[in-house]
């Protein structure tokens, strides 16, 4: 079982870095595999990590929403949107990287979210660790992207603002009965 480590928080207050310091952290120590997930709309982490993107998952839904025809016959949709899911895994030295992007226009991520969770279950048996992310707010935590959190990072600012932001997020875990060991 991997041990998850997330990040969540208020936006502006490092979340993103944190995450790219944990990834480097867990890499230099060689403590395994590591699975690296941008859940962040804004795709920040591959940049701090010195990656490129390749695909998002967005991308790829939104790509075989436009053109359902590159499904090869026999193979299910799903099926295809997990194959181009496990393509879209950029693998650099010491971790890979997944990422998320964001949906045209005013859109829900709904189906992205739902996509995202159930290969992040398929993956969690590949890697030591995996490291996510989350955009600022509360969106992954309330859809229940995770249902296990191993160690969780709230991330303020000194503001009042800042403060009841981190507050509510842990108040969502707990109402979510998000089972988290650490926070």
């Amino acid at each position: 079982m991997s041990n998850i480590i997330a990040i969540a928080g208020k936006g502006g207050t490092g979340k993103t870095t944190l995450a790219s310091l944990v990834v480097r952290a867990l890499k230099e120590e060689a403590a395994g595999s590591i699975l690296a997930i941008d859940a962040d709309p804004n795709n920040n982490l591959g940049d701090m990590l010195g990656v490129k993107s390749a695909s998002t998952i967005v991308d790829i839904i939104d790509d075989i929403s436009k053109n359902p025809g590159q499904i090869p016959a026999g193979m299910t949709k799903d099926r295809y949107i997990d194959q181009k899911m496990q393509e879209s895994l950029n693998e650099e030295e010491g971790f890979d990287l997944l990422t998320m992007g964001r949906p045209e226009g005013p859109g829900c991520y709904c189906f992205a979210n739902n996509m995202l969770r159930g290969l992040i279950e398929k993956l969690m048996k590949n890697y030591s660790h995996i490291v996510i992310d989350n955009e600022a707010g509360m969106e992954h935590l309330s859809r229940r992207l995770l249902r296990r959190i191993d160690t969780l990072f709230i991330i303020s600012d000194s503001t009042a603002i800042g403060i009841r932001s981190a507050s509510r997020i842990s108040e969502l875990v707990n109402e979510l009965e998000i089972e988290v060991k650490n926070r």
